[in-house]
């Protein structure tokens, strides 16, 4: 699990989640898409994920130093 920022604010990862899920319905990311990705950039690997989630506005910090 990270932390979620949007605007440089730390949010509620719920928070954050309904701003990416609005992201990827707006853009045309499918469901099951949306989800692995999100899951995905919440890990230490997710790097590729987190350029993704990036995107829609929200930075994540996995925890890796």
């Amino acid at each position: 699990m990270g932390t979620y920022f949007v605007k440089d604010h730390a949010v509620p990862e719920p928070q954050a989640a309904t701003q990416w899920f609005t992201y990827a319905g707006d853009h045309g990311i499918e469901i099951s898409r949306a989800i692995n990705i999100w899951e995905d950039a919440a890990t230490d690997e997710g790097a590729k994920s987190r350029d993704i989630v990036e995107r829609a506005g929200i930075h994540i910090e996995s925890g890796v130093k």
